[in-house]
């Protein structure tokens, strides 16, 4: 009775509370940066519109899926150094939010084993400049098991015309566990 009085104090229950606070802050992480760039609509564009309402692959708009296969480099110069790909859809819901799902492949020279971080999330709209948030849900190969999230900032975008045609370089830092 006396022991069973004892761990349920107050004093007992805050000490606990902050041993379980430090254990999980000092977990330790590390970032993952590289450059996006997605072209969408325009000529050789990486990012492409597969599925649209009525068959219509011709506007970024509300049921649109599109499918992104592009390079990701060191900087935010399209010509710098590829570190991988980035790969995945993009499900467009209500014209201003879309959900994203892909994958980033690090390319590590003479590796036999890939090695990917994968990405879900939401985000708020292909014209945002805003920075967005998403979740680092998976690692493989060198990153096996390794979760986070990543902070997705747009560098530069220009938009063409009125159907959503747009050219995108994004910076994603991934902020994972070690």
């Amino acid at each position: 009775m006396g022991i069973a009085k004892a761990l349920t104090s107050p004093l007992v229950l805050a000490v606990v509370l902050l041993l379980c606070i430090s254990l999980v802050s000092a977990q330790e992480t590390h970032n993952v940066t590289f450059y996006v760039h997605d072209s969408i609509l325009v000529p050789n564009a990486n990012a492409l519109i597969v599925a649209g309402p009525g068959g219509d692959l011709t506007q970024l708009q509300k049921g649109v899926i599109l499918v992104t296969d592009t390079v990701i480099t060191k900087t935010a110069n399209p010509g710098s150094d590829a570190l991988g790909k980035f790969e995945g859809q993009y499900i467009v819901d209500g014209g201003i939010k879309y959900r994203i799902q892909a994958t980033v492949i690090i390319d590590f020279p003479g590796d036999l084993v890939e090695t990917t971080y994968e990405i879900l999330g939401q985000r708020t709209s292909f014209n945002s400049t805003n920075d967005r948030t998403l979740a680092v849900v998976a690692g493989t190969g060198f990153f096996q098991g390794q979760t986070g999230y990543a902070i997705v900032h747009t560098v530069s975008q220009t938009l063409f015309g009125t159907n959503g045609a747009q050219i995108n370089t994004q910076k994603w830092t991934l902020v994972v566990d070690k």
